[in-house]
């Protein structure tokens, strides 16, 4: 048998968990709070061997937002203060929707999400446009 691959069979129960797709909201948000720790880890090097799990703990976190996030019933403002609370993003760092100010009107039901802006979050949070769309 191929070496690699016996030693990740030998280290799979400790890694499984990491790259499993979570069941509930708490296992989503340790997913991503586990997630942020192996980026922080890795220091932007691209040659990194976690660079690897980290592409499979984003590819479970997705499968969970386009599960349970795009299919639940509720606002565009609900799904953007939804991810904002779990990926601990501030109104401030949502530059390509506009200012603060611009994103405070949202968040509060001032102004509406426009095409730009559903595009934008679309392809920050990694989730289809559709999670932003009111019902």
């Amino acid at each position: 048998m191929n070496e690699k691959l016996q030693h990740a069979i030998n280290h799979w129960d400790a890694i499984a968990p990491l790259i499993q797709r979570p069941g509930t909201e708490n296992d989503y948000e340790t997913l991503i709070t586990q997630m942020e720790e192996a980026m922080e880890m890795t220091a932007d090097d691209h040659n990194s061997p976690l660079n690897g799990l980290i592409e499979g703990m984003a590819s479970a976190a997705q499968q969970y937002e386009e599960k349970f996030l795009v299919n639940e019933v509720g606002s565009g403002v609900s799904a953007l203060k939804y991810l904002m609370k779990v990926h601990k993003i501030k109104q401030s760092d949502l530059k390509e929707v506009g200012s603060q100010g611009v994103v405070s009107e949202i968040l509060n039901g001032k102004r509406s999400l426009t095409v730009r802006h559903i595009r934008a979050l679309s392809r920050r949070f990694s989730v289809s446009p559709n999670a932003f769309l009111e019902p």
